[in-house]
């Protein structure tokens, strides 16, 4: 697995796993996790991705090869918790796949057969009623004419059809310019706010003055705000997918997707 090779070039290094943590921003819990190949509980294999090739690159391997063997026992992991499947006899297989067909072809004949009987009008009601519409017809053309006197029969005016004033309608509130976001509340002049919008989903630790105030994964078209006096620390798990202000100016993403970034904003 590939964090048994981690761990055996972290030893061959003669390196901790606080060094590693401390050169990759990699939490020990995590880096722990890959080691003993625990991937339940690291946050996403997206995630995981992203430590994984931190993690080799910072011992000197090669991050691809690692990422690889990583997805490689994530598909091993998975076919190994698969249920076996028994064996069947062809024959057997046949004559089942015969007898549903035949069932199944034997329903709907059935069914079909009903649901049109039940559908189908009695010839002789069809009759009566035709009989009876075409003798009600005549009745109304026979008085129409009696009434009128042979005249030519009146034109109907068609109703003046009133038109109704046209409310114009309410213009669409101005766009926001995409490379600003507006906070609701400024920030002091003695105290650092920091907006961050998720463009996709992305794990985060969050500090405020060295108190620990967030962590776990955000979902991606969320925008947060958090406020400190004197700094605003971060550490990333997907650094590409989100997009940081400060002052309502935007500072761009900290790094690609799957990387890890440690960034302290202060006044």
């Amino acid at each position: 697995m590939v964090g048994y090779t981690l761990r055996q070039e972290r030893e061959r290094q003669n390196l901790s796993i606080e060094d590693i943590e401390q050169g990759t921003s990699i939490r020990v819990l995590y880096i722990e996790a890959i080691e003993n190949g625990e991937y339940d509980k690291l946050p996403g294999t997206i995630y995981t991705k992203g430590f994984i090739k931190n993690y080799a690159k910072f011992l000197g391997l090669d991050a691809d090869e690692m990422v690889k063997k990583f997805m490689g026992d994530i598909a091993e992991l998975s076919g190994a918790n698969d249920p076996p499947v028994a064996e069947e006899n062809p024959a057997q297989v046949a004559v089942k796949k015969t007898d549903t067909k035949s069932a199944k072809q034997e329903k709907k004949s059935l069914g079909y057969s009903i649901e049109e009987e039940s559908r189908r009008p009695s010839s002789g009601i069809l009759i009566i009623a035709a009989v009876v519409l075409i003798a009600a017809l005549a009745g109304v053309a026979w008085s129409f004419l009696s009434s009128s006197g042979g005249e030519d029969v009146a034109k109907v005016e068609t109703p003046t059809e009133q038109t109704q004033p046209v409310t114009p309608a309410e213009e669409p509130p101005p766009v926001d310019n995409p490379t600003t976001v507006a906070s609701n509340n400024p920030a002091p002049a003695d105290s650092v706010q920091i907006q961050a919008r998720f463009n996709d989903r992305c794990w985060l630790l969050v500090t405020v003055d060295g108190v620990v105030v967030q962590e776990g994964v955000v979902e991606g078209g969320q925008t947060l705000t958090w406020e400190g006096k004197d700094n605003v620390n971060f550490r990333l798990g997907n650094a590409g997918a989100v997009e940081f202000f400060q002052g309502g100016k935007s500072l761009g993403v900290l790094g690609g997707v799957g990387d890890v970034v440690d960034k302290t904003f202060t006044r």
